[in-house]
């Protein structure tokens, strides 16, 4: 690939778009010219023309792993507006005869793009079919979904490394719009490409207003929502996410009957027919509120929503910043409203702890599997649940365990057995250290989300230093804390207004350490410095998650706290 060819030109071309967006060309040089990349964008930045428009030019299929079959159906839907239709998307709605139809046009090799979710490249036939084609680049959407630390893991997505390794190593680019500098690391190891650096770009969101309204009720919510649509978000189109469907009905059902305001609700129980019609209904702006969970918005890339409320507390600053980053995408002034009740954290537990298998479940499910050997197409996914009575998603995450181990392996797509190299073995060691620490870190990124809630500081820079970035500013002018903090320097007769803020209040938060900085603590080791706030320092333990600590409880030298 020539690396003098007119970008911009060919930007025109294929999409029709007149100039790129801060980031997008930077990582599309860099993919042209074969080189792995990391790219944390900003959500909204439009991170996937930086694989559609090199998928254009290169020879070749593309292949693109998604996590979920919405995106897919708005990166296929939104390709086909600009004319592209060499494309196709593997996922679970296909009926046999569609996905006879599009294995035969994945296996002529016509196809510039291929979207498939992580679990179907655990197929081993499907993979042997990619083998076969030309794939000039693999991309990872989402790829904080890769990380044994990211909020949204994905147990399938641990096999992506092994599936770029069967390929013959094409470019990888992996993309997401909510990676700290551990979840970077982790996605670079696990894709197998230790050494690229990250491309980082455009975190501050400088439109997006963030504010956060304590309550002590359910009733105290709903009037805080009352509040909110009879002032500045009256006649507003926007998302509310709950924690819990029962959630999302009870809210919905607020806004209509009390409040007159007509809402749909969106989560995952839905059948794909009302998914689709919310979803339309959204966009086409036939309904201005969508009351839903987590399962809406991934892709959801529509300029003019102005409000993004969060009824329930979320998981983590990643899941918060993704939702809330929905809002604004036009750079109009949005909001970002979180309705914090402190006893929400009893959810977020409740879901915490079906994620993390110990060790007598891993031992159940691997010796099921060892009592069912002798089936030739091995135990599927759906007998294992009704023998086991597991949690789906801890279940998946023990098969996930178990196979990267090399103790089982895939016999038939959803079907497991065990690894040649185990067979007639009765011992099984496997350490579940790591899980240990990720349900300790999990539990610290839920601490990080309470004490943003909690802060009197900004909003916005606490925000961006959770992502790595520096801000420097005194006063960002849109939070709730800013803006509270400037009305009352306004208020003061000593405030004296030349055009200029000044004279305001610090945040005082002058440190003796920065972002990044490496520390040690006398129980906790070495970490990352994330972020500071007067005499606090909140630091990143590998093995312990977030703490937050005295400042003069670490030490740049790991000798002077020994």
């Amino acid at each position: 690939m020539a690396l003098d060819i007119d970008l911009n030109e060919a930007l025109r071309r294929h999409f029709g778009y007149q100039s790129f967006q801060p980031g997008q060309e930077e990582v599309i040089r860099r993919v042209l010219e074969k080189k792995d990349t990391l790219a944390i964008l900003a959500t909204g930045a439009g991170k996937s023309l930086c694989y559609q428009l090199p998928a254009m030019l290169l020879s070749g299929t593309t292949v693109v792993v998604s996590p979920l079959i919405a995106l897919m159906k708005d990166q296929l839907d939104m390709l086909a507006e600009a004319g592209i239709s060499s494309t196709v998307a593997l996922n679970s709605t296909l009926t046999d005869d569609e996905e006879t139809k599009s294995l035969e046009l994945i296996s002529r090799g016509n196809l510039k793009l291929i979207y498939v979710t992580p679990e179907r490249l655990e197929d081993e036939a499907f993979v042997e079919v990619l083998k076969r084609l030309h794939i000039p680049l693999f991309v990872v959407d989402e790829a904080h979904c890769i990380s044994q630390w990211g909020h949204d893991f994905r147990p399938a997505y641990l096999n992506l490394g092994r599936v770029v390794a069967a390929l013959g190593h094409p470019t990888v680019l992996a993309l997401t719009a909510t990676a700290t500098p551990a979840v970077r690391e982790d996605i670079v190891t696990q894709l197998g490409i230790p050494l690229t650096k990250p491309i980082v770009r455009g975190f501050d969101r400088p439109n997006l207003v963030y504010e956060v309204v304590r309550a002590s009720t359910d009733d105290d919510k709903l009037r805080a929502l009352k509040k909110a649509f009879a002032g500045s978000l009256e006649d507003k189109l926007g998302i509310i996410y709950t924690a819990t469907i029962k959630n999302t009905y009870a809210v919905s059902e607020y806004l209509r009957e009390q409040l007159g305001i007509e809402a749909d609700v969106y989560h995952s129980k839905l059948q794909k027919a009302d998914r689709d019609r919310v979803h339309d209904h959204f966009m086409s702006e036939n309904v201005r509120v969508v009351v839903a969970t987590n399962a809406f918005g991934l892709g959801i890339d529509k300029p003019n929503i102005r409000f993004v409320i969060h009824y329930d507390l979320p998981g983590s600053i990643e899941a918060y910043t993704q939702e809330a980053g929905r809002a604004g995408r036009d750079g109009e002034e949005s909001l970002c409203l979180l309705l914090y009740r402190q006893s929400d954290t009893r959810v977020q537990n409740y879901f915490l702890t079906g994620k993390y298998p110990d060790v007598e479940e891993v031992q159940r499910v691997f010796g099921t599997l060892q009592l069912f050997d002798g089936q030739d197409n091995g135990v599927s996914l759906t007998d294992l649940r009704k023998i086991l009575q597991l949690p789906l998603t801890k279940l998946k995450v023990i098969l996930a365990l178990l196979k990267k181990g090399g103790f089982i392996q895939s016999v038939t797509k959803g079907t497991y057995g065990l690894a040649p190299r185990i067979k007639g073995s009765p011992k099984l060691t496997l350490n579940l250290a790591s899980y240990e620490t990720k349900r300790s870190y999990d539990q610290s990124k839920l601490a990080m989300m309470l004490q943003y809630c909690e802060t009197r500081s900004c909003r916005r820079k606490f925000i961006l230093n959770y992502f790595g970035e520096d801000f420097d500013r005194t006063n960002c002018g849109a939070c709730d804390n800013c803006r509270a903090r400037l009305a009352a320097a306004a208020a003061d007769p000593a405030f004296i207004s030349s055009g200029i803020l000044v004279a305001v209040e610090p945040d005082d938060d002058t440190s003796l350490y920065r972002i990044g900085d490496v520390v040690y603590h006398r129980k906790f080791g070495q970490g990352t410095v994330e972020r500071t706030e007067r005499d606090l320092v909140t630091v990143l333990f590998p093995s312990h998650g977030y703490k937050t600590l005295l400042i003069d409880a670490v030490s740049r030298d790991a000798q002077a706290i020994a």
